[in-house]
């Protein structure tokens, strides 16, 4: 449409009024701080120091993890990265959630959203503190497919 519209400059997308320039900077300077948790330690160094009914971020090589440890001492781990916009997720010991600083999504203690703009869970990981199911060795073998014995 090749017409002149009067309201066209104010309407712009690209539009940055000089009076808007310091919140302008403001709101990007506060987006990138947002982001600065990928570089820093995890709240704690390991999954014994998160304390039962309580979460912690945990650094494991370049990951984030958020962890949090149920009444009965068992730890669900899920990725501490929002699926939203990427930002690193923080505990709320109050809520008992998982909120993301960026946005404000939330997610409960097992990673599962509950406020957006998130709309899928936290990623589940494994975690070496896992334990893995002991398989009784007086169990008989696994019986063989006759096609195996061909």
């Amino acid at each position: 449409m090749d017409r002149d519209n009067p309201w066209a400059k104010l309407y712009s997308p690209n539009r940055k009024p000089l009076r808007a320039i310091k919140d302008f900077a403001l709101e990007n300077v506060n987006a990138v701080a947002q982001y600065s948790a990928y570089v820093t330690h995890g709240e704690v160094d390991s999954m014994e120091a998160i304390a039962p009914g309580s979460g912690a971020v945990i650094r494991r090589g370049i990951k984030k993890i958020a962890a949090f440890r149920d009444e009965t001492g068992v730890v669900h781990t899920h990725s501490a990265i929002c699926p939203h916009l990427g930002g690193v997720v923080c505990w709320n010991q109050t809520e008992r959630t998982w909120d993301c600083p960026c946005h404000g999504s939330r997610f409960d203690a097992y990673g599962h959203v509950i406020d957006g703009p998130a709309n899928a869970d936290l990623a589940p990981t494994e975690h070496e503190d896992t334990p893995h199911p002991h398989v009784p060795e007086h169990l008989p073998p696994t019986p063989t497919h006759p096609k195996n014995n061909l």
